[in-house]
Order: structure tokens, then sequence, then C-alpha cells
């Protein structure tokens, strides 16, 4: 009498959730687009350091013309010069030197002073922050318990209300009454008067 049933196993799915062709088709084209742009963008930086190659060429070709010229120059004429690009070099008086100390020494400590104060301003300006932050944080806190208190306060406020409708005539337990209900009823039909 004993049958067994067997069901058969489930198969398992193999199919992969697979996107739409017009999703694959926006995909390519929008990474088609980006891989253009990139092109574009290298052709540009391309083409400026070709143009900026072609002038540094240019200027060294100009400094070494200028160059074989000076060395030219320089073999007629037995005055030397100076070599290009080179500040010539002039000296102070020694008047002037101990003036130049002092505005240097002038110039770096203001310049420490100001740094000093930028730090300080920053300092305020991070305090300041933290400071606002706190303050909002703590009105949050303090709304958030105004509308606890609120909450609770209507309902002591509904609690008093029911207390109030509460009768002390109610007070009687279901057991004394159950007990009282046949009697109770017997007084109602024949008239009698409920003893106090």
């Amino acid at each position: 009498m004993d049958s067994v049933v067997t069901f058969p196993l489930p198969e398992p799915s193999l199919k992969l959730a697979r996107p739409a062709a017009e999703k694959w088709a926006a995909t390519l084209a929008e990474e088609r687009l980006r891989l253009q742009e990139d092109q574009d963008v290298l052709r540009e930086r391309e083409e400026n350091l070709r143009e900026y190659e072609s002038r540094l060429r240019s200027l060294q070709a100009e400094i070494e013309t200028d160059r074989n010229f000076a060395a030219n120059q320089s073999s007629l004429i037995a005055r030397p010069t100076p070599p290009p690009f080179q500040r010539p070099s002039s000296r102070m008086t020694v008047t002037d030197e101990p003036a130049l100390q002092s505005g240097w020494e002038k110039l770096h400590r203001a310049r420490e002073i100001f740094e000093a104060e930028h730090k300080n301003l920053r300092d305020d300006r991070i305090s300041m922050r933290e400071l606002e932050l706190s303050m909002k944080r703590r009105e949050q806190d303090v709304a958030e318990r105004e509308a606890r208190l609120a909450a609770r306060e209507a309902l002591v406020a509904a609690a008093t209300l029911a207390g109030d409708s509460y009768q002390p005539g109610h007070t009687v337990s279901a057991v004394t009454r159950i007990t009282r209900a046949p009697f109770d009823m017997a007084r109602s039909v024949f008239g009698g008067k409920k003893a106090g």
C-alpha cells in the first residue's frame, strides 16, 4: 500500500539576464562618442606641441645666429661683451647696504606677522564652523524634545479628560455584579427599593 511518490527534480535555470539590444547599442554609441572626443583632444594637444616645438626651434636658431654674430663681432673688436641673457653686474654703494638690509628684515618680519594672523584667522573660522554645527545639532535636539514633550502633554490631557468622565459607581467588581444581578432584576420587576 505504501507507494512512493517521486517528484521530478527542478531543472536549474541557466539563462542569464541580458540587457536589451537597444541598451547595448546606446552604450556602444556613448563609448564611441567618448573615444572620438578623446581622440580630438589628443590631436589638438599634438598640434599645440608641434607648434611649440617649431617656436622653440626658431628661437634656438635665433640664439645660435646671435652667438655666431657676437663671436664674429668680438673677434673684430677687441672689447669683450657680456654673454646674452646675463644682467650686467652692478655694485651698490656701501651706504645703501644697511638700509637695504633693514628693509629686508622689516619685510620678513611683516611676512611672519601676516602668516601668523592668517593662521589665527583660519583657526577662528574653523572653530566658528564647528560652533555653528554644534548649535544646529542642539537646535534639532531641542526641537525633537519639544515635539516629544508636546506629545506627552497631549497624552496627559487626553488621560485627564477621560479621568473626568470616570464615575465611581463602576468600581464594583465583576463577581459582585454577577451575584447581585438576579436580585437587582427581581427588585426592578417587583418594585422593591434598593438597599443602599
